[in-house]
């Protein structure tokens, strides 16, 4: 970039999950090097071929300020270089950080004053309720609700303002309590843990009912062109990550929704703006906003809309935003997550097995496996092993005292 006299050939990827690995495959297709920093032991993107210099940083996320600490260390010989955060925990420290760290590296992300409502869950609830988006309804944080006794319908979502904390030590984003016994219980689990939570009005309705608008808001505050990602099954079914998902048309004005909400924000930088289809009305409801790689990125890329390549243009080349829908219209799919929880929980989903081969037998991609870069898939097939020998099926099947499903399979 012009302000440190040439163009960059190099970036910077911390997280090394499976959105982690779509990052490092965009940016290696764009011929640039990638040192990647795999953070939890669940990892895969530091060992693919896209990856040129892979660095372990266990611990990362008890103690977010050693992401800092590492590209302080490392800021004269990777001077210059893009920095690209998968994770919430991460951008929310290097954010705060922002002055600091732009002096040595190109930051595909803003300060951490212009992104704290899209991080925060109090804060994105009313960011979105103002800018017109029919939000679930939040009763308050867990210790509140349960002390007050206010009056709940249930079931209710208990949400982490933060959740990257809840999925280390727990592997999970959100409880979904049935009552108040189950409410009291996961305000316990998050308290004890230290994870400030909320509780969120539950959005009824089949996995099938989430739809994400993904789309690239430019330093003008123009929107990119999209692409609406529909999820098909989720590891785990009911509240988890997506482990198959579709490109589908707009059902319903979301890139509207989703654009009012970011310009609100005054957010630059890419978006995954998700809504779910209530039951009862048919009303898109807003559950949540992601400006990071989503754990899908590579589907909507697969389409032409590549939020990475977008942000290498805009934050790095300093250019327009130039991506286009190519009207590719395919599945996106977690091999190992799908195989896995669907022989667990298929019955629990009601997939028989017509409805479980239709995305493969449709035009598809997949999430890790590729002929070309093997290792990432068999070394998160090696831990699929590796838990499941620790694991009993029966202990797998059993449903969690605070979750109306099972625990992740990935």
């Amino acid at each position: 970039m012009r302000a440190f006299g040439m163009t960059p050939s190099a970036a910077v990827v911390i997280g090394a999950h499976v959105n982690g690995l779509g990052v490092a495959r965009s940016l290696a297709a764009l011929g640039i090097e990638v040192a990647c920093l795999s953070t939890r032991p669940f990892d895969i993107a530091h060992v693919s071929r896209a990856v040129t210099e892979p660095h372990g940083l266990a611990g990362a996320h008890d103690d977010p300020e050693v992401f800092v600490d590492f590209l302080r260390q490392n800021a004269s010989r990777w001077r210059g270089r893009a920095v690209f955060p998968t994770s919430d925990d991460a951008l929310r420290c290097l954010a705060r950080h922002h002055e600091e760290l732009s002096r040595s590296y190109i930051l595909t992300f803003e300060p951490w004053e212009r992104i704290r409502t899209l991080l925060e869950k109090d804060a994105m609830h009313d960011l979105a309720k103002s800018a017109g988006l029919d939000v679930p309804h939040c009763y308050g944080t867990t210790e509140d609700v349960v002390r007050s006794d206010v009056p709940l319908r249930y079931p209710v979502v208990v949400k982490p303002v933060r959740h990257d904390r809840l999925i280390d030590r727990l592997g999970r984003k959100a409880f979904l309590a049935r009552d108040a016994t189950e409410l009291a219980e996961a305000s316990a689990t998050v308290r004890d843990i230290r994870c400030p939570s909320l509780v969120f009005e539950y959005v009824p309705g089949e996995d099938s009912e989430l739809f994400i608008h993904c789309l690239y808001m430019d330093a003008a505050g123009e929107p990119s062109s999209g692409a609406t990602v529909q999820k098909v099954r989720q590891n785990p079914p009911g509240i988890g990550s997506a482990r198959v998902a579709r490109l589908v048309e707009d059902p319903c004005d979301l890139r509207e929704a989703s654009i009012a909400l970011l310009r609100a924000a005054a957010a630059r930088g890419p978006a995954y703006v998700e809504f779910k289809r209530d039951a009862r009305t048919g009303a898109f409801r807003f559950i949540e906003v992601n400006c990071r790689a989503a754990l899908y990125n590579s589907l909507p890329a697969a389409a032409g809309i590549d939020l990475v390549r977008s942000s290498w243009q805009d934050f790095v080349l300093g250019g327009a935003v130039r991506n286009e829908d190519t009207g590719w219209r395919g599945y996106w799919i977690q091999l190992q997550a799908d195989l896995a929880c669907s022989a667990l929980f298929g019955r629990q989903e009601g997939l028989d097995v017509r409805s479980f081969l239709a995305p493969y037998r449709s035009p598809h991609i997949y999430a890790v496996l590729s002929p070309t870069d093997p290792q990432p898939f068999l070394r998160q097939s090696a831990l699929a092993v590796r838990r499941a020998a620790n694991a009993p099926l029966a202990r797998l099947r059993k449903k969690s005292w605070a979750l109306s499903c099972p625990p992740r399979c990935d």
